[in-house]
């Protein structure tokens, strides 16, 4: 069963797994009908933490990034204009209040599972706490929704990104890169600045198409096999979830050598890493790879090899309920 925190109460079944949305307060009643064995905490908020530990069961937290990450210091919040530079001071100290409430609730977890290494080591470095026993795993990926439909020789020679339109994505620098470029970008999502980036986009007559309908889940496949190349040029990343779907697909990535990405990404072997803020990098690495059909198809086929073997739910899924198993005594 899967309990998900809103203001407005609604029952439903996705993909045969039972849902309730609801207050969280209303959890204690969930678990006592449901009656588990442990409770897994994905992105956890400091009331959700303590209404899961007052159930008196076995938590186990997962840790994916914005619930630790001081937003000010890791581009969650664009650096331009008074009201946001207002914001990101406020926010430094509501993180700050937050990682110390934090820490010492943590402490009372079972186990604490982050999903790459960059994303504990910060962990740490905020909340100046070590979990005794904590767990490097990465979000899975279903490698077989996510496979090779069409090999990258018969794409055409164009580039995607899917992700939100936010500062921390730095999407703003791919649209520069694609000033006046002969490949297309196609951007893939919605957010607080897409006017800014529509707007951007003109001023430097980028090579840009924008699709903020969204597509479900289970057609990004068929979308990922279109095209040659995933575009990643985050500020802050603890994993790239989308970026490691289309590399399943066998969709290299041109990515930002920032957090948790290097540990996805392998320069040179299932995609190319460039500095971050750096647009030129990104332009570069995008021309050497569409002009060069036998490098682009080695990537291809080690991005969706990689995956297989080290992100593959075959392989993820087990390591999760081992760590669930022994939380709860198994």
């Amino acid at each position: 069963m899967v309990f998900v925190p809103a203001d407005v109460l609604e029952h439903y079944v996705y993909e045969n797994v039972e849902v309730i949305r609801g207050p969280p307060p209303l959890v204690k009643s969930v678990v006592k009908r449901f009656d588990p064995d442990v409770l897994a905490l994905h992105a956890p908020t400091i009331p959700m933490l303590k209404t899961a530990l007052s159930t008196g069961l076995p938590v186990v937290v997962w840790i994916h990034g914005a619930e630790v990450l001081y937003r000010a210091l890791h581009n969650y919040i664009p650096p331009f204009g008074v009201k946001n530079n207002l914001v990101r001071i406020k926010a430094l100290v509501e993180d700050l209040v937050r990682n110390m409430r934090l820490r010492e609730i943590l402490r009372q977890v079972n186990a604490v599972v982050y999903v790459s290494k960059w994303m504990r080591e910060m962990a740490e470095k905020y909340l100046l706490f070590s979990h005794p026993n904590s767990f490097i795993i990465p979000n899975p990926v279903d490698t077989e929704l996510f496979r090779i439909i069409i090999p990258i020789k018969n794409r055409p020679k164009e580039c995607i990104s899917v992700r939100a339109m936010e500062w921390k994505y730095g999407l703003d620098i791919a649209i520069i890169a694609f000033s006046k470029m002969p490949y297309k970008l196609k951007i893939v999502g919605k957010g607080s600045l897409e006017g800014y980036l529509r707007a951007l986009a003109r001023k430097y007559d980028s090579n840009v198409e924008f699709d903020t309908a969204g597509v479900p889940h289970e057609e990004l496949p068929y979308v990922y096999n279109k095209y040659s190349l995933f575009i990643a040029p985050s500020r802050t990343e603890a994993q790239g979830v989308a970026m490691c779907e289309a590399m399943a697909c066998g969709t290299p990535a041109v990515a930002t050598r920032v957090g948790g990405i290097p540990e996805f990404v392998i320069d040179g072997f299932n995609g190319v890493l460039v500095e971050p803020e750096n647009p030129l990098e990104i332009r570069r690495a995008v021309q050497k790879l569409l002009s060069d059909d036998a490098l682009l198809e080695e990537l291809s086929l080690n991005a969706r090899r990689f995956v297989e073997e080290k992100l593959s739910h075959r392989i993820i899924i087990p390591e999760e309920l081992s760590v669930l198993k022994e939380a709860a005594n198994y």
